[in-house]
């Protein structure tokens, strides 16, 4: 029985021990000469500077004086504004230091053209789960001038296309008034000209009206409107507005034209003209 307990206490010992978890011990950022704490979340980044170094150290949670070395880790720059981010491995010094260094002309002209560089730890280890970690550390803040040396004017692709807006063209500009009148008047002074020189030369009898029907009335004033339509035309009716009344004129023009021919038939026959 007491074996038992003693196993069941063992068992309850192992699940509720807390899980080793590792953090970041000390840490400097240098950039040529000048140190800062990894933690600092306003470090300078200047035109002249030529070379970054990112130096820390990886400790127990429990024990700041035990140092752990997860089997992989990252350094990862990166901005809030690009989706992009820039790695750096470093490298184990002393049994307990990693380093990474890598001159600045090196790093993402996407990265140094931001505000803000966040500086991440990225660790792993796949036989101990307490080592996966995402360590958030310091924040690299470039110079307004080293932004402006090193911004990068995205590919058209990448951006946003301006607004299609279609420009329509302007309706086609009609002649001036007074010189589409000036022209309909001569059309019409010529067309009054032709009925009094047919009537002059006996070419046509005025004096046979009484002898035809009412559908040669119709003919004729279908004429005068067919006349109509084009000087409306000329002093400024659109094309379509001319071709339609034009569509309708002419089938009652034709079709009271026929009978018009007809009774000019009949009065031939009776030698009247």
């Amino acid at each position: 029985m007491n074996c038992v307990v003693n196993l069941i206490i063992a068992v309850l010992c192992v699940l509720v021990s807390p899980t080793t978890a590792l953090a970041i011990g000390k840490g400097l950022v240098r950039i040529d000469d000048e140190n800062f704490d990894i933690f600092n979340n306003n470090i300078p980044l200047n035109q002249t500077d030529t070379r970054l170094s990112i130096g820390f150290t990886l400790v127990e949670e429990t024990d700041n004086e035990k140092f752990v070395q997860p089997e992989q880790v990252m350094i990862s720059l990166s901005a809030p504004n690009i989706v992009s981010e820039f790695y750096l491995h470093p490298n184990f010094i002393q049994n307990k230091v990693f380093e990474a260094n890598i001159a600045m002309s090196d790093i993402s002209k996407f990265l140094l053209s931001e505000e803000e560089i966040f500086v991440t730890v990225i660790t792993g280890d796949p036989e101990n789960e307490s080592y996966n970690k995402i360590l958030m550390v310091g924040t690299l803040k470039p110079s307004e001038k080293l932004r402006a040396s090193k911004h990068v004017e995205l590919p058209k692709r990448l951006t946003q296309n301006n607004e299609i807006h279609h420009n329509f063209k302007d309706p086609p500009k009609n002649l001036p008034s007074f010189i589409s009148n000036f022209f309909a008047t001569i059309l019409l002074t010529i067309f009054v000209s032709l009925l009094v020189a047919w009537n002059y030369v006996d070419a046509i009898n005025f004096n046979n009206l009484n002898k035809f029907g009412p559908s040669t009335f119709i003919f004729l004033a279908s004429i005068i409107a067919l006349e109509y339509t084009f000087f409306d035309y000329y002093i400024g009716t659109s094309i379509f507005t001319t071709l339609y009344r034009f569509a309708i004129i002419a089938i009652i023009s034709v079709f009271f034209g026929s009978k018009t021919l007809t009774n000019l038939y009949k009065l031939r026959q009776e030698n009247l003209r």
